[in-house]
């Protein structure tokens, strides 16, 4: 049976029109699981380097201050002023020179140790799912604690993070260092 061209013309009319309805049906459901995911993502971006951290629940990203902290960013824990090293972490982008992120760890544990004779460390359970990730804490009993984790995203990359958080003379809290983990945890490299 052979359709005359404007039974072929009507045919392809309503097809294009079912496509176009199903494409716009699927962009309005996709759309708003798509700008979520962008919401939970905190791009942050330097001259050589793009990398995304989900910022942890009461704990707010900052690039503005962050380089009055020697840092890519930082988070602030809720109720702490911008200004301050409690209830910070701080992310930091360093250039790397070889794949050996122990010794880099070793170099400054040994240099802690000849600034601060008192220091003690103490490894912490941290992790990336995506990269190799070291990590300890620096601490002198009842006066400093600092934690500290090195961020390799991988031979191919030329940039080693370094994510710390300061707690004064206590240990870290609960809170805190499941914040501190889940900075980490979610840390990915975009650029390079």
């Amino acid at each position: 049976m052979k359709l005359t061209r404007r039974a072929t013309s009507i045919l392809r009319s309503f097809s294009a029109k079912r496509f176009c309805a199903c494409l716009l049906f699927l962009s309005w459901v996709v759309q708003p699981s798509f700008t979520k995911q962008k919401l939970e993502q905190l791009l942050v971006y330097g001259d050589s380097f793009m990398f995304g951290v989900q910022e942890p629940a009461g704990w707010t990203g900052d690039t503005t201050n962050a380089a009055s902290f020697e840092g890519s960013l930082v988070l602030h824990e809720s109720g702490q002023p911008s200004d301050s090293w409690l209830g910070l972490i701080r992310i930091r982008v360093n250039s790397k020179v070889d794949e050996n992120t122990s010794a880099d760890l070793a170099e400054d544990i040994r240099s802690y140790k000849a600034q601060f004779p008192d220091v003690q460390f103490k490894d912490l359970s941290v992790a990336n799912p995506r990269y190799l990730c070291l990590a300890k804490v620096f601490y002198i009993s009842g006066k400093s604690y600092e934690y500290v984790a090195y961020v390799n995203p991988g031979p191919k990359k030329p940039i080693l993070f370094l994510v710390s958080m300061y707690t004064q003379k206590s240990e870290a809290s609960a809170k805190e260092l499941e914040a501190f983990k889940s900075a980490i945890q979610s840390l990915t490299l975009l650029k390079p």
